[in-house]
């Protein structure tokens, strides 16, 4: 058949309408056939009144419908004329049986048919040997059986195969039509697939037939499939479908998603159908087709698709960072930081095409969400008091971690705002933030480092003196790009000084950042230790001390010079071997939580910083940890430092040798001065860096940002 598959020779659209009582509703004669067509010939139904009646005549001599019934009891409520024609088109086929002496599941016709030596045998002689074979578990004993082990899903012999013309190139399969078919499907398609005069229903029989393939991985299902077009296949949702996912099969990715995208076209959405179309956009990186069609798709199913578009947005940026990280260790950093940004991007603008709406709702008490996770313990410690903090002004702090970031993105739209610290822009993130966006909830981002500029972040790989190895320092590289992409969906920064939110200004997405200041509750330091001088040392990151910079070189002075003083390190502090000498006279206790009590017990706090924009970004923390307990303060004179205290007045600052040297020696020799800088220090840190001035920071930043929540 040369024609459109949906118009049957001999199709009867008025026997087919009212004979199928199921189908009684369907009027129009092109839906009709075209449901003959995809479901009726496998179904066994009639196409018309003379097929009905050449199939009856076919019926055995003695078949008794009242047997039928009996030997299959499913069947007990078919009226004769419906026992006879269910028989006719099903019930033969399948061996269902209708006398006693029958064995459910045989039908001798087709015995006789793949046994040619039984030919003129009886049906008795038929199933006794069929039984002698092993019955169920030796040859098919049916049509629809031998069909099944074909893999071939039809219910009859394919017409359509021209097994005699097929037998004349293969006479070693020519026992019976079943064996060409056999071996048809096993080796003959590949060669002449294209070739062989298929007969009646050709498109029906070559779908089947990629169907077998399709099972099999074989690339085969492509040609098969094809053909059937060829032939005159008016192809099938379902038809479609399966030569898309050949297709994906054997590679041919773009004709594929040529597929895909005319289904899409035609309205024809399903959600398998969408994700099979992500997996091909995926396998061929075909990212702008996936991200025009894919909200078109999704949109057309009346549902936004929040879950489809979730797990390509995931798909999509896998692939993405493998490119980045591939960059970075070529060294191309400014390639792969542009890979990540514009993947980021795409995430957002996919999420908002395809994500749905939500409504804000109002909490019981005004609200702020907050994801962070994975703190280090100094952000942790201003985490706890931004909690601390918002209570006192009437805000409840729900803290979520990406371990449950899809329960902040819930909460998110009862928010007054939602505060990111120091989180990096995976999907998960990036689509929480654009339901933020949608509720109309403001966000900020919230970091104490300059984590978010690739110019300064992070310190490079010799900085770290062999501490970390190459693709440890590549994962910094990608983490930066990710807290910056992250700041960038964000309305506005948030940052603990001037310096480093001058930086998130130029990043978040309204220009502007606030600056809560960190607090402190006073209290009383340790008592002294006779004529000795106990300094402290605490860094929160990798800190070397080394004899051949400034800091060190004048600390080093003061240990030969000066036999009083002792040295306690906490945190990751290194020192030169140029300090050996002197280990009787430091104690290094390292990352250790409770570092504070051991700076309660000092006499002079020292706070180094390296040279560079990162460490000028820097707060006061180290200088607050001291002025809460009076103790002095030297430290490397950051702008940070600089910027929020005076030199000489709250604390000494050096940045040169000499300027270490002479600051060192003259806190290490006049307890006198020691003890005014540390009282200034505590006066200036108790009317500045109290709670109620940072609650207050905290509801000046509120209010401005609660008024776009508002609109």
């Amino acid at each position: 058949m040369r024609g459109n598959q949906f118009h049957s020779e001999g199709f009867d659209h008025k026997f087919y309408r009212e004979f199928y009582r199921d189908l009684s509703g369907m009027h129009d004669p092109r839906l009709l056939a075209k449901h003959y067509a995809e479901h009726g010939r496998t179904e066994g139904r009639f196409p018309n009144e003379a097929a009905m009646r050449d199939a009856l005549a076919r019926l055995p001599a003695d078949f008794n419908p009242e047997g039928y019934r009996r030997h299959n009891p499913n069947l007990g409520d078919l009226s004769d004329d419906a026992a006879r024609i269910h028989y006719a088109t099903i019930g033969r086929l399948e061996g269902f049986a209708y006398r006693s002496d029958q064995i459910p599941g045989f039908d001798p016709d087709h015995f006789r048919e793949i046994h040619p030596a039984f030919a003129s045998a009886d049906d008795a002689t038929c199933q006794a040997a069929w039984q002698a074979e092993g019955g169920p578990n030796g040859p098919p004993g049916t049509q629809v059986e031998h069909l099944r082990r074909l893999d071939l899903p039809l219910r009859t012999y394919p017409a359509a195969f021209p097994w005699r013309f097929y037998t004349r190139l293969y006479p070693r399969a020519a026992a019976h039509r079943w064996a060409a078919l056999a071996h048809f499907l096993r080796e003959g398609f590949a060669e002449v697939g294209t070739q062989i005069p298929y007969g009646e229903d050709a498109p029906s029989f070559l779908i089947a037939l990629g169907d077998h393939f399709a099972h099999r991985n074989d690339p085969a299902a492509v040609q098969a499939y094809e053909l059937a077009v060829a032939l005159g296949a008016t192809p099938t949702v379902a038809h479609q479908k399966r030569l898309a996912e050949a297709y994906g099969r054997v590679g041919a990715w773009s004709a594929a998603l040529d597929l895909y995208a005319h289904l899409f076209a035609s309205g024809i959405c399903e959600e398998a159908i969408m994700r099979c179309f992500v997996s091909a956009a995926a396998a061929r990186q075909d990212w702008p087709r996936l991200f025009t069609l894919l909200p078109q798709a999704l949109a057309q199913t009346g549902v936004m698709g929040d879950t489809i578009a979730r797990e390509a947005t995931e798909t999509y940026f896998a692939h993405r960072s493998r490119t980045a990280r591939a960059l970075y260790a070529d060294h191309r950093r400014a390639e792969g930081d542009a890979v990540l940004a514009e993947a980021v991007e795409r995430v957002a603008d996919l999420m908002t095409a395809c994500g749905s709406s939500r409504a804000r709702t109002a909490p019981e008490r005004p609200m702020i969400a907050i994801l962070a996770d994975r703190l280090p313990d100094r952000a942790r410690h201003r985490l706890d008091q931004r909690v601390a903090l918002l209570g006192r002004i009437g805000f409840e702090a729900r803290i979520f971690d990406l371990g449950t970031v899809r329960a902040f993105e819930e909460a998110v739209p009862a928010a007054t705002a939602a505060i990111l610290v120091r989180t990096p822009a995976w999907p998960t993130v990036v689509q929480a933030l654009v339901c933020a966006k949608r509720a109309g909830v403001p966000t900020l981002y919230e970091t104490d480092e300059l984590i978010v500029d690739p110019r300064f972040a992070p310190p490079p790989l010799e900085a770290f003196a062999g501490r970390i190895g190459e693709r440890v320092h590549q994962d910094l590289v990608f983490g930066v790009a990710l807290y910056r992409a992250a700041a960038k969906l964000c309305d506005f920064g948030l940052a603990p000084n001037r310096v480093l939110a001058a930086h998130l200004d130029g990043i978040v997405a309204r220009g502007r950042s606030f600056i809560v200041r960190d607090a402190i509750v006073p209290e009383a330091r340790s008592p002294g230790v006779g004529e000795q001088v106990r300094l402290f040392l605490h860094a929160p990151q990798l800190q070397d001390v080394r004899a051949t910079e400034a800091a060190g070189a004048a600390l080093l002075e003061a240990f030969r010079r000066e036999p009083r003083i002792a040295l306690t390190t906490a945190g990751f502090v290194t020192l030169d071997e140029a300090f050996a000498p002197f280990a009787d006279r430091i104690s290094q206790h390292g990352p250790v939580p409770d570092w504070e009590e051991a700076l309660r017990g000092s006499d002079l706090n020292l706070v180094l910083a390296d040279e560079g924009e990162a460490a000028a970004c820097v707060a006061v923390t180290g200088w607050l940890a001291a002025a809460r307990f009076g103790i002095p303060t030297l430290a490397s004179a950051t702008r940070a430092y600089c910027e929020d205290l005076e030199d000489g007045v709250d604390v000494r600052l050096a940045s040169k040798e000499a300027e270490w040297r002479a600051a060192l020696s003259a806190l290490i020799a006049e307890p006198n001065l020691r003890q005014a800088l540390g009282t200034a220090a505590a006066r200036s840190a108790g009317s500045r860096y109290t709670e109620n001035a940072a609650a207050e920071d905290c509801r000046a930043m509120i209010k401005h940002v609660g008024k776009l929540r508002q609109q």
